[in-house]
């Protein structure tokens, strides 16, 4: 991952489309479990951008998961571009966006069509707290830049109520938010 931000902060690699994003690491699933510690009783979850589908290993077998992402990844996967405003016609309880949002151009239309799709949403997300250096975000081809507080706001907007704070992991914020209408005590 280094070599990698090395050569895009020279400009000697390219950046285009989710392949060139595409990278995982096994400490990731330190930060997947702390956002599925999150989950309270929801039986079906939609994993916008599952890659590896590591949460469905984490899941009690009778919740019934959902995996999306921009290619297929296993049986039933949702193969959608969010890049390219596809969105899975599905409805869950949750949709969790693990090590996604960072990568979606368009934040408002997708936050939008999760709003649409779900009653609550777990997410975690690199804000610019904890990582303000505009030049590495870019080299890890990140394409937009919230701090705590706009994020935050930014999903309100959409009708969500914030719930709850996860342990940060990671250098990720963790955050449950849940439609407003559905609002439970914090």
């Amino acid at each position: 991952m280094l070599k990698k931000i090395k050569k895009l902060l020279k400009g000697t690699a390219t950046c285009s489309g989710w392949k060139n994003n595409e990278y995982f690491d096994d400490a990731w699933k330190r930060r997947i479990k702390a956002l599925a510690s999150l989950i309270e009783g929801e039986r079906v979850i939609l994993d916008l951008g599952c890659g590896k589908m590591w949460l469905k290993e984490m899941l009690p077998k009778d919740v019934k998961y959902i995996g999306c992402d921009y290619i297929e990844r296993g049986p039933g996967t949702f193969i959608c571009d969010f890049n390219k405003n596809e969105f899975p016609p599905v409805k869950a309880d949750v949709c969790f966006v693990s090590g996604v949002l960072e990568y979606v151009e368009n934040t408002d239309w997708f936050l939008d069509k999760i709003r649409g799709c779900c009653d609550s949403l777990i997410i975690s997300y690199c804000t610019t707290d904890l990582h303000p250096d505009i030049k590495v975000r870019r080299a890890l081809n990140w394409v937009n830049d919230f701090s705590f507080e706009e994020l935050k706001k930014t999903i309100e907007a959409k009708g969500f109520v914030f719930c709850k704070m996860g342990i940060r992991t990671d250098n990720n914020e963790l955050m449950k938010f849940k439609v407003a209408s559905k609002r439970v005590s914090v």
